[in-house]
């Protein structure tokens, strides 16, 4: 299977845009991808932890700055991040350009999370919090708070 350039199912969160290569049928148990594009000038998610499943980030372009276990990250081209599970995190992208990266999830089914979570996020509302709550327990993740 192949999927080119912007190929794939497009979801938005706030600003961010982010493509996952193919649908809950195309992808692997083992692991899912995403291609990821995130706003300058709008913070990113809360402090977080995923209990089930793994992250790591490939970044293409621009700049993110990644904070994990008390310690920021100032990830640019070329800068790999694994996030294991169970480390708190969180990320925003930083100066006035967009910053594009790679996202993978393992196990790949984890990346419903991503794909669901912009449905909460209505723009020119307040988030829905209950249902990010929820959502985030639903694939076994919570919101932390910044000194975790």
């Amino acid at each position: 299977m192949v999927f080119g350039p912007g190929e794939g199912n497009e979801f938005r969160i706030e600003a961010d845009r982010f493509t996952t290569k193919g649908d809950a049928s195309q992808r692997s148990a083992l692991f899912s991808v995403v291609e990821y594009e995130g706003a300058p000038g709008v913070p990113g998610p809360p402090p977080h932890v995923h209990w089930a499943f793994e992250e790591a980030w490939f970044i293409l372009e621009g700049e993110v700055t990644f904070t994990s276990q008390g310690k920021q990250i100032a990830a640019r081209k070329g800068t790999y991040l694994f996030v294991p599970r169970g480390v708190p995190h969180t990320f925003e992208v930083a100066g006035k350009k967009p910053a594009h990266w790679v996202g993978i999830f393992s196990p790949g089914r984890y990346v419903g999370l991503v794909e669901e979570l912009g449905a909460f996020l209505p723009g020119g509302r307040p988030p829905e919090l209950e249902g990010i709550v929820r959502l985030f327990a639903k694939y076994d993740s919570e919101m932390v708070s910044g000194k975790r």
